[in-house]
């Protein structure tokens, strides 16, 4: 079977191929916008939103977790890991963890003081 390639003259092969693109992406915005307006659409996508942001608490604490772990059995088992001072490394991934954990927390709430209401950070 033969597949079919219309080219345009003034824009060669991927000019119908662009303007597909450019109508879906178009009509993807549309479609987004009217969800947002209805009431029940936009607080589940509220709620999406919490569900992600607890999805990434998630994944922090487990990744932190495991860092924190690995190098705190490096330190007690005598550095087998051979890179820096294991207990600097077992501080050093507390730190991070911790750190990880303040920038979600602070995005989430920039992310609930603006999209709370209309008049955005005012509530704070």
């Amino acid at each position: 079977m033969k597949s079919l390639v219309v080219k345009s003259p003034q824009h060669g092969a991927q000019g119908p191929v662009r303007s597909v693109r450019l109508q879906a992406l178009q009509g993807g915005a549309a479609l987004a916008l009217v969800l947002v307006a209805h009431p029940a659409a936009a607080q589940s996508l509220r709620q999406a939103g919490v569900n992600i942001f607890n999805v990434i608490y998630g994944v922090v604490g487990v990744i932190g977790a495991i860092a924190c772990l690995v190098t705190l059995l490096n330190w007690i088992t005598g550095n087998w890991l051979g890179r820096d001072d294991p207990k600097k490394m077992f501080f050093q991934s507390l730190l991070g963890t911790a750190l990880a954990f303040g920038v979600v927390a602070i995005l989430q709430f920039v992310k609930d003081a603006v999209g709370g209401s209309a008049s955005g950070i005012s509530n704070l």
